[in-house]
């Protein structure tokens, strides 16, 4: 089975590529290959699977955007960018009249990820909200626990498209928060507690030093006068300035797959 979905990806690949190099045109349409889930690596077991792909089944059809995960064991050449545009392109992948979607390679020879955006999945997928998602999912994958991070990927693209459709994506001003830990909370308890009494130990101990005087003297301050007086005098100032960093502007980042189409996405190693 994972042979089969491997030579399935590379006919799909080679065979769509070549007409379409030679011509340079965009393709327009094509029929639906794979699955969204298609486990090529065999990272999954069989009723992990099942579950992760009716989770993502659920997930697209509900929101109408395609959510894929693809997984090789060699990119056969392609960068892993290549990879995840043409298996989206010539997969038959995206919903709509835009083919809108997202879609996760995994490659573990070595061990390269990417995502590729096409269609409306550009708008709700930007380059900052791209970057959130990984450092949120990755760290499964790079543990070995695929499953855990493919769901978790799922549920952040399900959530990232239902705030698109709010009106405004998550991008660099406005990623969701993480939620703060329980264990968090329990130590800034305990320190607030720790240092109130610090500070009332201190408090408490110095008013021990105060003690009853016998005589004036020790209240009357000092009115000696001397007919000198010290002056600073202001010369001049050095002023530096520094130019403050321009921050991006968010939104996505774009580039054209080998059919054409225009693609938004990221990659790296994990």
């Amino acid at each position: 089975m994972k042979k089969g979905f491997n030579l399935l990806l590379i006919i799909l690949l080679l065979v769509s590529f070549i007409p379409l190099s030679v011509y340079g045109e965009e393709i327009t349409a094509y029929e639906r290959q794979l699955p969204r889930l298609v486990d090529a690596a065999g990272l999954l077991t069989q009723e992990q699977a099942e579950r992760l792909t009716q989770k993502l089944d659920e997930v697209s059809e509900r929101q109408n955007l395609d959510v894929i995960i693809i997984t090789v064991d060699s990119l056969e050449g392609y960068t892993a960018t290549e990879f995840a545009d043409d298996t989206f392109d010539y997969s038959g992948f995206g919903m709509g009249d835009n083919y809108d979607g997202i879609l996760l390679l995994l490659s573990m020879e070595e061990r390269d990820w990417a995502i590729s955006t096409h269609g409306y999945g550009i708008t709700v997928f930007t380059d900052a909200g791209q970057k959130y998602m990984v450092e949120n999912f990755i760290g499964y994958i790079s543990n070995g626990d695929y499953y855990e991070g493919f769901v978790k990927f799922a549920d952040l693209a399900d959530s990232f498209i239902t705030q698109a459709k709010a009106g405004a994506p998550y991008d660099i001003n406005n990623l969701p928060k993480k939620p703060m830990s329980p264990i968090w909370i329990l130590i800034s308890i305990l320190g607030g507690v720790l240092i109130a009494l610090i500070i009332t130990g201190v408090m408490r101990s110095s008013l021990k030093s105060v003690s009853k005087q016998r005589v004036a003297s020790n209240y009357i301050v000092s009115t000696v006068m001397t007919p000198f007086a010290n002056k600073d005098l202001y010369l001049y100032s050095v002023v530096k300035r520094t130019a403050k960093p321009k921050e991006s502007s968010g939104g996505s980042s774009t580039h054209r797959s080998s059919s054409g189409r225009t693609h938004g996405g990221s990659s790296g190693k994990f």
